[in-house]
């Protein structure tokens, strides 16, 4: 799934229109949109914070990373 389309499905789950998203991330419904659309495929790591804030989730979860605290790199 596209980041766009994690994004939309986000959206949904919280019950948010493009527009109320838009608003509490402060960005603009155009710009939202576009990236919502895949227009837009790599925002800025600041967008992306603030979606996630606006979505009640991490940036990782909203990007799809899988998240495993538990786990250490060996290196």
């Amino acid at each position: 799934m596209d980041l766009g389309a994690r994004i939309k499905a986000a959206r949904k789950s919280a019950g948010l229109s493009q527009e109320e998203l838009a608003r509490r991330a402060d960005l603009s419904l155009n710009g939202f949109a576009d990236i919502e659309r895949g227009y837009i495929k790599d925002p800025h790591y600041s967008t992306l914070v603030s979606l996630a804030d606006a979505l009640g989730m991490s940036v990782g979860e909203l990007v799809g990373e899988a998240a495993d605290p538990g786990k250490v790199l060996a290196g």
